[in-house]
């Protein structure tokens, strides 16, 4: 039994790592067939397993993605090889793996469902007041890159900086956190 968790682990790592140099950003087509083969193989699993496993490996996989754009430079508006917006870049990401997000910051904080702080974890949305502390509208989004327990981590396309990893402990983040929000199936 152990061996077809590491197999499955083994397999959505694969997936997220392909085609990455081609810069596809459509969902993986082996999805589907992933579904049968763990219909046919696993049976005897705990379907509650099951649902775990795939929402670790999503999420895994998801992370592993968004850091192959580290570096990439910052574009208003962008969503692609000439550079990334914030939203722009949790667009893309996320439709890597199926699933849509508008793009807009403000928009993408209405999905999902609502993380207290200690509970966030890889994959999660976390969601920033636009550059001025005391404004009230939500402006720039990341996504999750730690585990449930360790210093909050986060990739985000930032102004300066471009595609980077920072961390929600750093003041300027900090003072200007609004809200994290969980918009992975299976977590």
């Amino acid at each position: 039994m152990r061996t077809h968790f590491t197999l499955l682990l083994l397999f959505f790592s694969c997936v997220a790592f392909s085609q990455r140099s081609e810069k596809k950003f459509a969902p993986p087509d082996s999805f589907p067939a992933v579904k049968l083969w763990l219909a046919d193989s696993l049976e005897e699993i705990d379907q509650q397993v099951l649902v775990r496993l795939k929402g670790k490996a999503l999420a895994d996989s998801l992370v592993a993605f968004a850091e192959e754009f580290k570096g990439d430079r910052y574009r208003r508006g962008g969503t692609g090889a000439r550079g990334f917006d914030c939203s722009g870049f949790t667009l893309v990401v996320y439709r890597r793996f199926g699933i849509k997000l508008p793009h807009t910051s403000q928009g993408q904080s209405l999905l999902g469902v609502k993380v207290p702080i200690p509970q966030i974890q890889k994959g999660d949305l976390l969601f920033f007041r636009s550059r001025s502390r005391r404004s009230k509208r939500i402006g720039h989004v990341g996504i999750v890159i730690s585990e449930k327990g360790e210093p909050v981590r986060f990739i985000h396309s930032s102004t300066s900086h471009g595609v980077r990893v920072d961390y929600l402990e750093a003041d300027y983040y900090k003072k200007r956190f609004m809200k994290a929000a969980r918009v992975l199936p299976f977590r």
